[in-house]
């Protein structure tokens, strides 16, 4: 076992007990009567007001997850304990937020990774946050939308199992245009960029990308009914073409699963390749959600970690607690035959996380 670094140790001892600061304040919550305003009450959500005109956060959240993973020798290739930080937030030039910026901050030193290592078990301590996204939003007219720097992909109804993976970034501009009534498709998505640097997570260095441009999307986005949605793209990247599609069913009065979904990709220059997912969840008293799928990954694609080459059973569950708090985990094995010595076989995680934007919006500045 390697040990952190002391400026590591400083900064993963202020996460966890921000982290359990915040379990303890949750815990501390007791269901009673709302009070009547007082007027230093009334004041102070002015105050908020005032605030959320220029400034808003869209994500504010702590997780810490234990992973485990044993290889197709069955070694054991991480035993660890790690935490993940996701800040993001947006300034508004105008009162209805027409007009914006947003910043990203997360942990992550690499485009494929999240997390951070508190250097319990395998692995030394990492510790670094890095903002990652910065761009300009601008949403002159309701059918339009247009971004500019910074950004992550847009995966449509894929996810990360055969879309991008959800920690990915890029620097380019993006153009949504959402006219359904003159143009059928709900969402109609341009995307040109840059799409690399995946040592380099700070997006201060790069900015130089802006001008480059080995990055292309095409997608459609539609909702059919209210249990039916669908999204389809045509991805060029660094001399690949790749076609994906993603359909989404909400199923509520079905017995097994209440929302099911398709995705696929099919790689078609300069080397053919396939893969798939299918996944299915179900929601138990609307705190708990069980959930499972399958995967198969054919070739090297940037999706996520927990979804490398090979076929790829996997389950796992998500129980909230309160608004706030949530406990998770999953499960995935890998099935058949698997390409290296070194691939995924089993890997095992617990991850426990708390929302701050809950608690903020608890507290009455959010």
């Amino acid at each position: 076992m390697q040990h952190p670094q002391p400026i590591s140790n400083l900064w993963f001892v202020f996460c966890f007990f921000l982290f359990l600061a915040a379990v303890r304040f949750i815990d501390a919550q007791v269901p009673s009567p709302p009070p009547q305003p007082t007027t230093a009450a009334k004041q102070e959500k002015t105050e908020a007001e005032k605030i959320k005109r220029w400034f808003e956060t869209d994500t504010l959240a702590v997780s810490f997850r234990y992973r485990h993973i044993t290889n197709n020798i069955d070694l054991h290739a991480a035993d660890v304990l790690q935490f993940q930080f996701q800040g993001k937030g947006h300034f508004k030039f105008d009162s209805k937020g027409k007009y914006a910026v947003y910043a990203g901050v997360y942990t992550g030193n690499a485009i494929d990774s999240g997390w951070g290592s508190t250097g319990w078990g395998t692995g030394k301590a990492v510790t670094n946050l890095f903002l990652k996204q910065l761009y300009f939003q601008a949403k002159p007219i309701k059918e339009l939308e247009v971004q500019f720097g910074g950004i992550a992909p847009n995966n449509g109804e894929n996810t990360e199992v055969t879309g991008y993976d959800n920690d990915a970034y890029l620097m380019g501009e993006r153009v949504s245009i959402k006219a359904p009534k003159n143009l059928y498709f709900d969402e109609i998505i341009l995307t040109n960029g840059h799409f690399g640097d995946f040592r380099t997570p700070s997006v201060f260095r790069r900015f130089d990308r802006l001008d480059e441009s080995n990055y292309h999307q095409f997608m459609v986005r539609k909702k059919i009914n209210k249990n039916v949605s669908f999204s389809a793209d045509y991805t060029f990247e660094s001399g690949t073409d790749t076609f994906r599609q993603g359909v989404k069913f909400s199923i509520p009065k079905f017995r097994i699963f209440d929302t099911m979904r398709f995705e696929n990709y099919q790689r078609v220059d300069p080397h053919k390749g396939y893969g798939f997912g299918l996944y299915g969840e179900k929601v138990l008293k609307k705190k708990t959600t069980l959930y499972t799928g399958f995967s198969r990954i054919d070739t090297l694609i940037i999706n996520g970690d927990r979804y490398p080459r090979g076929n790829r059973l996997y389950a796992g569950w998500n129980h909230k607690f309160t608004r706030e708090l949530t406990f998770g985990g999953i499960w995935i094995q890998g099935i058949g035959p698997l390409p290296t010595a070194a691939t995924p076989r089993t890997r095992f995680e617990a991850i426990v996380s708390v929302n701050f934007v809950e608690v903020l919006k608890r507290l009455g500045l959010q």
